[in-house]
């Protein structure tokens, strides 16, 4: 998957992860980039959407969140940062002008750029596209925040992953 970029244990907050995104940015040789973390999972269509412009923020409406300790979904349809295709010197552009003359890093700021800027996001324009398949975006005790904001009407199972009874079974305890 390319580079490994490893900045050491620098805490955790919406700033840092900001920050390690920018560092990433600027090695990035591709036109676009697109969000993949560590609790989510996705469908191999979600690798397919090609934007139409390099400058604008593609969100993915077909988002899910799978509750902590829970087999059902919720539906989160604004979409996230874990689900998103951005031009690279776009997404650059922008957080070299949020950060201006910040810290490198700023574990207290979880709600970046909230606490800096008043900004609820880091893009002004955000379009959005939907996959054929969601993202699946699972929620521990262990993540920067316990809650996420989303519809809480339990789905008990989505197109391509099947119920969530199933998955946490095979994806969480590997039966």
């Amino acid at each position: 998957m390319g580079n490994n970029i490893c900045v050491g244990d620098v805490g955790v907050s919406g700033f840092n992860m900001f920050r390690q995104v920018q560092l990433g940015l600027k090695k990035v040789e591709t036109e676009f980039v697109i969000s993949a973390e560590a609790d989510c999972l996705y469908p191999p269509d979600y690798f397919k959407f090609v934007p139409e412009k390099n400058d604008v923020c593609y969100r993915n409406s077909n988002l899910y969140v799978m509750p902590d300790c829970r087999d059902f979904f919720f539906l989160k349809k604004e979409g996230a940062t874990h689900s998103q295709v951005i031009g690279t010197r776009y997404y650059l552009d922008r957080l070299n002008e949020l950060f201006g003359d910040a810290p490198m890093w700023s574990p207290e700021e979880k709600n970046f750029p909230r606490e800096r800027h008043g900004d609820v996001d880091v893009f002004n324009q955000i379009e959005y596209y939907k996959t054929e398949n969601p993202v699946i975006q699972i929620k521990t005790h262990k993540g920067m925040r316990y809650y996420t904001h989303s519809e809480r009407i339990p789905i008990p199972s989505l197109p391509y992953w099947g119920s969530g009874k199933d998955l946490r079974r095979y994806y969480l305890h590997g039966k």
